[in-house]
């Protein structure tokens, strides 16, 4: 832990809602997170993680880079806080990084963000801030937060709902939650930058930074995985939904559903992956979009964050990835932690490994893991059974 500014415990002044640690990627938006803590009352300290050292950050952005530590030392100074750098690269390699190539050797798409959220951010971080003596954590999630009257804590969309972030924060517990601010949840993205200016912040005009705080981007990314952790490429056939092969490939996990750039076949026409099948080690594309659509999903893994009263049939909206419109569902509890889920409407590019999140208007109720798609097939059959849906 390396501690970059500090004149801070040699003051007097009384902080009469406690000591917070924020954790400051360099940022606007963790940036003025901290000075509106400070001018709530708060004895702030903050904190930039190293996830990776410089050299393996080469595409890196946000606070993967050299910047982000200097951008939120300068903040901290201008702010008169301690701040500090914590080393938590073994961590997020063993826990973030290796979880995401596991899950791309499986054929899945790995949402890393949701995972570096659960155990670094409020894991990692939140025991460094009890060794120094600090009662909160912070950070700049757009997210609100309320007491539920019922003992808990209930978690809102952000105020401003195009950089809402409650999607990434599905899997937090009641212990991780009592302990969080969120300071921005209140706010838009240009009303913090003009907070920014207004206190002279050298960060307030920066380039929005990225959540993901990964070395590389799009198929790129999980080759860099597969030979950090030494995996094996499993190369396959390219194939249409009628089976006609269309190609070989080097290596399913560089695919994720969806994806149309990269495929690796020639066809001139417009193609994207539709399904992959680790053990075959067939990717299947889709030559028309419609062939995307689903009607519904199983979810694994679910936590809810309210109780669930009624556990034959849930109506709320679904989430099925960050910068997806909630759709009007019905969820089906399966089991303790599984859920089926039927869609109103078809959705586009359901994708194993992506998280699915349950949202009564703009209240979070809870969410899992997309384990697989759901045709209208597997629905008929599931209505003649049960009489459910």
């Amino acid at each position: 832990m390396e501690q970059t500014y500090c004149d801070h415990y040699s003051t007097t002044q009384v902080y009469p809602k406690g000591r917070v640690v924020v954790a400051m990627s360099g940022g606007v938006d963790s940036s003025v997170a901290a000075a509106l803590l400070l001018e709530d009352g708060y004895d702030v300290i903050g904190a930039t993680l190293e996830l990776q050292s410089c050299a393996d950050a080469a595409f890196g952005r946000s606070c993967c880079s050299a910047a982000g530590p200097t951008q939120a030392r300068a903040v901290a100074g201008m702010l008169g806080i301690p701040h500090y750098v914590l080393d938590c690269r073994r961590q997020f390699h063993d826990i973030v990084l290796r979880y995401s190539w596991r899950e791309y050797s499986r054929g899945r798409t790995p949402n890393p963000c949701v995972v570096c959220n659960e155990q670094i951010k409020f894991g990692f971080l939140l025991d460094m801030a009890r060794s120094l003596g600090a009662e909160k954590i912070a950070t700049g999630h757009y997210v609100r937060q309320e007491a539920d009257g019922n003992g808990g804590i209930s978690l809102r969309r952000g105020l401003d709902h195009g950089k809402d972030q409650s999607y990434f924060l599905f899997s937090l517990v009641d212990r991780q939650l009592a302990v969080a601010l969120f300071p921005l949840g209140q706010f838009t993205k240009t009303e913090v930058r003009e907070k920014a200016r207004l206190l002279g912040l050298p960060n307030a005009d920066l380039e929005e930074s990225q959540d993901a705080c990964f070395a590389a981007e799009g198929e790129v990314y999980p080759e860099i995985l597969r030979q950090r952790f030494q995996g094996i490429a499993q190369p396959g056939l390219i194939a249409d939904s009628e089976g006609r092969i269309l190609g070989r490939h080097r290596g399913f996990h560089r695919f994720t559903v969806g994806q149309r750039r990269g495929i690796g076949v020639a066809l001139g026409r417009k193609a994207w992956v539709k399904k992959i099948d680790p053990g075959s080690a067939r990717v299947t594309i889709a030559l028309d979009e419609q062939e995307l659509l689903s009607k519904g999903l199983i979810a694994t893994g679910v936590r809810w964050r309210q109780p669930v009263t009624d556990l034959s049939l849930i109506r709320c909206g679904v989430q099925v990835r960050y910068r997806h419109h909630a759709v009007s569902a019905v969820v089906v509890p399966l089991g303790p932690e599984t859920v089926r889920v039927v869609f109103s409407r078809p959705v586009r590019a359901v994708t194993p490994g992506q998280g699915a999140v349950f949202y009564d208007g703009d209240r979070l109720l809870g969410g899992g893991w997309i384990e697989r798609s759901l045709n209208d097939e597997d629905n008929r059959v599931y209505a003649a059974e049960t009489g459910l849906i």
